[in-house]
């Protein structure tokens, strides 16, 4: 079977590389123009079939915030030796209107074949040697959340046909670019240079100098090679802190599926946020840019700056505790902070993982410091092309664009925001939080609960006072997500869960199809004003509100009655829901990081009084299981 899928990616390869014929048949009433934009004068309309030159293609753009459609204009001379532009799935109706034909690229469809049979397969093999030992168990449960997003995002972008996201800060990322290789540092670079150098290999390749013509190469790279890779790399890391390759499946499972089916509505006027479930979006609409965004179709920065940052948890968790592994993960944080320099969030997060799962980096005083100084270096090395930048365009190593007041920056961190973005963050994300933040307080394992806590919220808390977090309540925070599944899964709560259960549990997802959480409204005075509006509904209900009310209280009274500890958990899940109140998600994150910064004291003092972590099960939490080979896994 790799065999198979590998001359089929070979053979796509190599058909995509070839040039395209020196002769185009335009169709009857094609309409000619004279610039590469259906708006543009018309040279003429064929009156029948027309066989042309061609000399060259012009992808445009027409783009309406946040969405935009693209179109491939084919540059021909005609018969009488004019020129003119041409879209050949454009044509003119007898009614004089432009009719748009299938806009999908013929190898676009040959990917769906070997996505089907990729999940096929693995799933297949999976279910051959459900009863036998198998090595390779691991890798097939981690590659079917990485075939089946593939698969499901191809069958999105196919029905959508040729609409992507708008361009938004790519433009910047792209000026440097241009202005790096034209060797030109006349004008000060306003954003940070991780992502243009990611930009470099597809410009090399294209060389046109137009961002168009890398935008679309570098969403499909992004969207159906980074993003899986995230998958995959999540599914590693959640493998090590659990020990267990089902929760590290369950929680990159429900990541891969989550995001075609959950989606909200922003409405900033009347500062009003809902969310709901409902079937993915093809068409120009919101939910469609959600769904692209939250799959990480784009090419934007924050797809490869989170693959990155898992990449570096990878790397410290699996590989020796060698200072040259230290070296290579300090580097590419540091790759990863020229992303988005606000991952410089994430230093304690490592810092805490290493002393919980990999203490042999700092398990004795020269360790511990040749292990900082070689992690401090690479760090400062990797990220010594911005600091060029920076000193180069604002005379400090250390002042950024986005700092740069005097020159006109306009990005801070403020209380003001707080309001806004918290309501605006708490009601799009609330399937997640809500369950994830309750497995927080619900899970025995401090050293997991503390890394988790480390890991997702201080992030979420960051773009809360920023003034432009609510520019997009997903791609912002997207590093936190695969924190907060693995929380979902490992909170310890599903063990009690039985085959006979899940009928139940069924028809609580069911309620939650069916009705709608209370909206959040972003304003303080709202609820201190009235307190009751906090347990009130402020929306109509309807039949089917009504309807999926009572799958969930039934769902819930039979979990409870047979698992009282279950039971509450999704009580609470279910009750937090129903009032989908973001303020009270906001509290419930800063509770969760001061609990885990107690929890960081407790476990850290008698450590450093030591010179060495605690031996597993002498800091509060259960020693480790005992070490099993891979195929023994379950």
């Amino acid at each position: 079977m790799p065999k198979i899928l590998l001359s089929l990616l070979t053979f796509l390869t190599f058909a995509a590389a070839c040039p395209a014929a020196a002769q185009l048949e335009l169709p009857g009433r094609t309409p000619i123009f004279t610039e590469p934009n259906h708006r543009s004068k018309l040279v003429g309309v064929t009156g029948q079939p027309l066989r042309v030159e061609e000399i060259g293609t012009r992808t445009t753009l027409v783009s309406i915030h946040p969405l935009a459609r693209y179109h491939r204009f084919t540059e021909v001379r005609l018969p009488d030796g004019k020129t003119g532009f041409v879209d050949p799935k454009i044509t003119l109706t007898e009614r004089g209107t432009l009719h748009s034909g299938n806009a999908v690229e013929w190898w676009r469809y040959c990917l769906l074949p070997l996505f089907m049979a990729a999940l096929g397969a693995t799933a297949f093999s999976l279910w051959k040697k459900r009863d036998v030992e198998d090595r390779l168990r691991w890798l097939k449960l981690a590659l079917i959340p990485v075939f089946l997003r593939q698969l499901l995002l191809l069958l999105l972008v196919n029905q959508a046909q040729n609409l992507i996201t708008s361009p938004a800060d790519e433009g910047g990322y792209y000026s440097n670019l241009t202005s790096f290789l034209a060797w030109d540092f006349s004008v000060p670079w306003h954003f940070t240079v991780g992502t243009s150098i990611f930009y470099l290999p597809f410009e090399l390749l294209s060389g046109t100098r137009e961002l168009i013509d890398i935008f679309i190469p570098v969403s499909w790279v992004e969207g159906f090679i980074i993003s899986p890779c995230s998958l995959f790399l999540g599914f590693l890391i959640a493998r090590k802190l659990t020990g267990s390759v089902k929760i590290a499946f369950g929680a990159m499972l429900t990541w891969a599926v989550l995001p075609f089916i959950y989606h909200h509505l922003p409405e900033f006027e009347p500062r009003y946020f809902s969310s709901f479930f409902a079937e993915p979006s093809w068409a120009f609409t919101y939910r469609h840019y959600i769904n692209l965004i939250a799959c990480g179709f784009s090419a934007m920065s924050d797809t490869p700056s989170t693959m990155l940052m898992l990449l570096v948890m990878v790397l410290l968790l699996y590989r020796r505790a060698t200072w040259h592994n230290v070296a290579l993960a300090a580097f590419l944080y540091a790759f990863g902070c020229m992303f988005r320099i606000n991952n410089i969030i994430f230093a304690p997060a490592l810092a805490v993982m290493l002393w919980c799962y990999r203490p042999e980096y700092l398990n004795t005083p020269r360790r511990f410091l040749r292990n900082g100084l070689v992690g401090l270096a690479a760090f400062l090395i990797g990220f010594m092309p911005q600091f060029l930048v920076n000193w180069h365009f604002f005379a400090s190593p250390l002042r950024f664009s986005y700092t740069n007041y005097a020159h006109g920056a306009h990005t801070y961190i403020h209380w003001m925001f707080v309001e806004l973005t918290s309501a605006f963050y708490g009601t799009t994300n609330q399937v997640i939080w809500i369950p994830a933040l309750l497995s927080l307080f619900f899970m025995r394992d401090r050293k997991l609960r503390i890394t988790l806590t480390w890991w997702a919220v201080p992030i979420i808390l960051f773009f809360f006072g920023y003034s432009h977090g609510t520019d997009d309540p997903i791609r912002f925070i997207l590093t936190s997500y695969p924190a907060f599944f693995i929380a979902i899964a490992a909170c310890g709560i599903w063990k009690n869960v039985e085959r006979r259960d899940l009928p139940f549990l069924l028809l609580i997802a069911l309620g939650w199809y069916l009705t709608i959480p209370n909206p959040t409204t972003a304003n303080y005075s709202f609820y201190l004003e009235q307190p009751l509006h906090l347990i009130m509904r402020n929306c109509d209900f309807v039949w089917f509100d009504i309807g999926g009310f009572l799958c969930i209280v039934t769902g819930v009274a039979v979990l409870t009655w047979r698992n009282r500890q279950t039971g509450v958990f999704l009580a609470l899940v279910n009750l937090l829901y129903l009032l989908g109140n973001a303020y009270i998600l906001a509290l419930m994150l800063v509770a969760a990081l001061l609990r885990a910064i107690f929890d960081t004291a407790v476990m850290l003092t008698p450590g450093l009084r030591r010179q060495a972590p605690l031996p597993p099960g002498n800091d509060g939490t259960p020693p480790a299981p005992p070490s099993r080979p891979l195929h023994a896994e379950r």
